[in-house]
């Protein structure tokens, strides 16, 4: 072959070239370099699960964020702190099974102490588990609070629906009826004592919505939480979670009674849900529905960002309306 020829040179360089490039990913995988990647990737994931699972993470976007990957990944209780430690065991120890098994195949590769060469690796291992947790922080973060969202619609999606009328005991022992509740506004919800996933959310918004609120708005609020397990929630238990979100009463009454009669009462008021009968949890809307001063319905939200902006210019315009009707 006359390498003097310049097309052929270059084709004889090219050759060489993919056969160094070939060399150096058979070495990779062979060689220590696939066991660091893995090392590195499998230590930056471990940290950042660690710090979701166990770091003080209470304020700010990034504490909601861990808190909504407890209770969804581990079935986090907020008022107790428990969750099923036998998943986190799982997700905890699943990758450090894999390095052991990496470790373990490629033990002859890690003993040449050449591997401390492979810092490329260790670098992109990390690098792409970064990226990769980075991604999911991302996707799960809440919308930012400046967000445009669309205006309140006010009487375009007003109802004026009769509601299924209701007289149950609250936390306290006390009856509660929603007639008694005429000319107030009435926020009703539906939740359960053991629910470890909407509920919170729906209580922890419902707390702060009250917060929130001017406080001649307020003194015109009523909050109604019907119990969605009446078979299972005892009086100690609801008062129990009405003390742990800091819920006062009467302002928030958590309200159960016999279950065929409170059964169907939520069917009446639509509230969907579905009891696994294994597990005892029960998926249900997180439903919250809006009623103003002449016992109406007049709005029905859920928890998506839209609706939370909605739900207080919603009470805001209730309660003005009832001041105005008080006056008349």
């Amino acid at each position: 072959m006359n390498l003097g020829d310049p097309a052929r040179a270059a084709d004889a360089g090219g050759a060489r070239r993919t056969g160094d490039d070939a060399s150096a990913w058979r070495r990779f995988f062979i060689g220590a370099g696939l066991p660091i990647f893995l090392f590195t990737a499998v230590a930056v994931y471990e940290a950042a699960l660690l710090a979701l699972i166990f770091s003080p993470l209470e304020t700010g976007w990034l504490g909601e964020f861990a808190l909504q990957f407890k209770i969804w990944c581990f079935s986090y209780d907020p008022r107790t702190g428990g969750m099923e430690w036998s998943a986190v065991g799982m997700m905890v120890l699943e990758p450090i099974f894999v390095v052991g098994v990496a470790a373990l195949l490629w033990r002859r590769a890690l003993a040449d102490q050449r591997w401390r060469s492979w810092w490329r690796a260790a670098v992109a291992g990390a690098g792409l588990a970064m990226v990769a947790i980075g991604s999911v922080v991302a996707l799960g973060r809440p919308a930012a609070a400046d967000e445009v969202l669309p205006p309140f619609p006010g009487e375009r999606i007003r109802t004026r629906l009769v509601p299924s009328p209701f007289a149950f005991v609250d936390q306290t022992g006390q009856p509660c009826a929603l007639a008694d509740l005429r000319g107030r506004v009435v926020l009703i919800t539906g939740i359960y004592a053991m629910c470890s996933t909407t509920c919170p959310l729906i209580l922890r918004e419902t707390r702060g919505l009250l917060d929130t609120l001017p406080p001649e708005v307020r003194a015109r609020v009523s909050v109604l939480a019907l119990s969605l397990n009446p078979e299972y929630d005892t009086t100690a238990l609801m008062a129990g979670v009405a003390a742990g979100y800091g819920f006062e009463h009467p302002e928030f009454r958590y309200l159960n009674g016999p279950p065929a009669i409170l059964h169907d009462v939520l069917e009446r008021l639509q509230f969907a849900r579905v009891k696994n009968p294994a597990t005892g949890v029960i998926e249900h809307a997180n439903l919250l529905l809006l009623v103003d001063a002449e016992g109406l319905i007049a709005y029905r939200f859920n928890l998506n960002p839209r609706h939370q902006a909605w739900l207080r210019e919603a009470i805001v315009a209730l309660a003005t309306e009832a001041g105005e009707r008080e006056g008349q």
